[in-house]
């Protein structure tokens, strides 16, 4: 299966305040590429609960080109691609969010929420946190690094394929009834635990 896993990480609380972002491609259930952009947060503001998560200082991307400047960059990774993210009603949140504000088009693509899945795949689990899954799953990584979180969060969805021998994302929402995230220029239709039950016809 080929699919991009994200993260970001944000400076504040407010959604346009991307300071990093992880990127993990994963082609025929092979990673193939891993990398870490560091962006200058709009607006250039810090919350110390934030620095304390994820470590970034002002210092360090201060001199960093704003999100819209990388745009062209990040933006073949995801278009037309199968994105995944741990928690992404907050990353790709947070994408819409920055994009919304440089005025710049939504990209195409599906989505999955690790979290969601992890939640039907492994329901024994006590919590689904991607560090307390991880551990749970042996997948060693270091927690809240924007390159390390998409790489965990890629790791844990080629667990979950080799659990239960799934090669799409098709089979995926059919095995686990759960509806597929997609997000186009004109609609976002939001990842679902539960696919939605349609009514009958002829009740």
């Amino acid at each position: 299966m080929d699919f991009v896993a994200i993260d970001f990480e944000t400076a504040t609380s407010d959604y346009t305040s991307v300071c990093s972002l992880g990127i993990c491609v994963v082609e025929n259930n092979i990673i193939t590429d891993r990398k870490e952009i560091l962006i200058r947060p709009v607006p250039f503001e810090f919350n110390e609960y934030n620095i304390k998560i994820h470590g970034i200082q002002p210092y360090m991307v201060e001199n960093k080109p704003t999100f819209d400047m990388y745009w062209d960059e990040i933006k073949p990774y995801l278009e037309n691609k199968t994105v995944i993210a741990h928690n992404a009603s907050f990353d790709v949140g947070a994408l819409c969010a920055t994009l919304e504000y440089y005025n710049i088009t939504f990209p195409t693509f599906d989505y999955l929420c690790t979290v969601k899945l992890s939640q039907k795949a492994y329901p024994e689990l006590s919590s689904h946190k991607l560090n307390n899954l991880c551990d749970a799953l042996g997948i060693k990584f270091q927690h809240h690094r924007a390159y390390d979180d998409a790489y965990a969060c890629a790791m844990v969805l080629l667990r979950i394929l080799e659990d239960y021998s799934l090669i799409s994302l098709e089979e995926i929402e059919e095995c686990f009834e759960m509806e597929i995230g997609r997000l186009t220029p004109d609609t976002h239709f939001k990842c679902k635990k539960n696919k939605d039950k349609k009514k009958a016809v002829n009740e």
